[in-house]
């Protein structure tokens, strides 16, 4: 069947045409996703060449939403300048560059080969950081054991003095021994990234690493670990701090504990949706801030018209993402402490203004009202963002030079497409189990094209997902009450027509180009590939 075009019928804007001998008007159906819209492209272009290349590269060989990869190139970022830069946009007022970041997407959709591309180079610097410090440690750990053995030879000497002139001498050479022994610290092996770790094991790692560390996952097993996995109440002063820069130490794990001055933790989780309603719907957490600390993508998926065998990121690009990471980590990591850029005047122009309308829209009435604990963070958040963005744009000498209007911009602009999938993630949280069965079946009936139907006829092609028969006849109820279908003269069901004119409003779909051409589905600025 042919479906109806629509139109609104004069003196009733709430009714639409039905197909020509097929029932009375229809009543306009209600969202399943509610009124919000399909949140916007990632806006590759904000990225130099070298980074913006390898994210459309990389989207294009995996058939993925640029957004998997380009929120996972800003965790990146995060993961070399972290603890090592910060943005100062007036004085007093020092904002680290560390993110937390989580890639919505379902199962299948290919998150593991995007996390894997993005991430190598920092596993390759950590491997050279960790090749030059065997020697040290090596060479610390042999003075560690020898002044540990003339310790001990001092004490069984004091111990064995019995002339009172030569006890007392002996007493304070063997406690020189043993304080010497203790200032000899071996150093471990550097790390700049980990999959998972409890909140204090992740303390430890930071107090080894220079107060930094990288949680880049490509599960949402860190969203089990926050929500309890290992404890009733978990530890969250690692990510609240960390996220922050505020000092933390830890006295669980050793009798000295480890402490940890200025933190600056990096986090980027993969999870499906329904990690995130867990994470998201946790009080608890939400109450002590943890999900506005967040920037979430959810990337569309293509799932179902992805090409085949589609060409690999070509060479000179992965190579060039490759060396620029990998110098970029291993110098950064040598540091001690941060370096401060300013911004220019223009600069500070943008951001006046970017932080004035943000202002203005955690008003009531204002887009950012009913998510302000997130939008109270959001001119701190743009400023992050500026700085890794500064540092992809100079990767040799960021930290010399101040932020100028345009990365200002791109922060901005940056931050506006974050805004708009947080309020995303936000309706995926609240969503139900009734609510997604409801969007599968629609899917169902729209892409088999099933204007009319039974309820067996439906059954039959859902029932890998709804085995049973009153799921289906439930799921049937609530597309009605939702207006998406009715009981036909019949007998038979009907499905309203604008659910084959138009999305359904679900922002887990995607209609790509046929080719599965990636570029083409998502708004990548020819800028991408201009020279920078």
């Amino acid at each position: 069947m042919t479906p109806a075009r629509l139109h609104l019928v004069s003196g009733d804007p709430q009714a639409t045409d039905a197909p020509p001998g097929v029932g009375p008007l229809w009543d306009v159906p209600v969202p399943l996703t509610g009124p919000t819209a399909a949140p916007p492209p990632f806006p590759v272009d904000v990225f130099p060449r070298w980074l913006g290349d390898m994210v459309t590269g990389v989207a294009r060989f995996t058939q993925t939403d640029p957004a998997m990869a380009g929120t996972l190139a800003v965790a990146v970022l995060s993961a070399c300048a972290g603890g090592r830069l910060e943005v100062e946009p007036v004085a007093g007022w020092r904002e680290p560059v560390n993110v937390f970041a989580a890639v919505i997407a379902g199962p299948g959709e290919r998150k593991s080969p995007v996390h894997r591309a993005m991430t190598a180079p920092l596993f390759a610097a950590q491997s050279t950081l960790a090749d030059a410090m065997r020697p040290r440690i090596a060479e610390a750990a042999a003075l560690r054991d020898i002044a540990d053995r003339q310790a001990e030879q001092a004490k069984t000497a004091a111990a064995k003095a019995t002339d009172p002139g030569k006890q007392d001498a002996a007493s304070a050479d063997a406690v020189a021994a043993a304080i010497a022994a203790e200032a000899i610290t071996v150093p471990t092996l550097p790390k700049l990234i980990v999959d998972d770790a409890t909140p204090e094991i992740l303390i430890n790692l930071m107090a080894a690493n220079g107060g930094r560390m990288a949680i880049i996952s490509d599960e949402g097993g860190i969203f089990d670990t926050l929500a309890g996995r290992y404890s009733g109440a978990p530890n969250l002063d690692p990510y609240l701090k960390g996220h922050a820069g505020q000092p933390m130490s830890n006295e669980r794990i050793t009798r000295e504990g480890a402490a940890v001055d200025k933190p600056a933790l990096t986090v980027c989780v993969m999870a499906q949706p329904t990690v995130l309603r867990k994470f998201g719907g946790n009080t608890d957490l939400a109450g002590r801030g943890l999900p506005a600390r967040f920037l979430f993508a959810l990337p569309r998926s293509l799932a179902g018209y992805r090409a085949v065998d589609t060409p690999p990121v070509p060479d000179q690009v992965v190579t060039g993402y490759a060396h620029r990471v990998h110098d970029l980590a291993a110098t950064l990591a040598e540091w001690t402490d941060p370096a401060v850029v300013t911004l220019t005047t223009d600069a500070g122009t943008v951001r006046r203004t970017a932080a004035e309308q943000v202002e203005a829209e955690l008003r009531p009435g204002g887009t950012l009202y009913d998510m302000r604990e997130w939008g109270n963070k959001l001119s701190g958040a743009t400023l992050r963002l500026a700085g890794l963005l500064h540092v992809a744009h100079h990767p040799a000498d960021a930290w010399r030079r101040p932020i100028d209007a345009d990365r200002m911009a791109d922060a901005v602009r940056l931050a506006e497409f974050f805004a708009a999938h947080y309020r995303a993630a936000l309706t995926t949280i609240g969503t139900d189990t009734a609510i997604e069965n409801a969007r599968y079946v629609l899917g169902v009936l729209t892409t088999k094209g099933m204007t009319t139907f039974t309820r067996r006829e439906l059954h039959r092609k859902v029932s890998r997902r709804l085995p049973k028969s009153d799921e289906v006849s439930a799921v049937l109820a609530e597309l009605a009450a939702l207006g998406w279908v009715r009981n036909g003269t019949d007998g038979r069901y009907e499905l309203h027509p604008r659910a084959v004119t138009e999305d359904p409003g679900s922002v887990d779909t995607l209609t790509p180009t046929p080719t599965g051409d990636v570029s083409a589905a998502h708004s990548t600025s020819e800028a991408v590939n201009a020279p920078r």
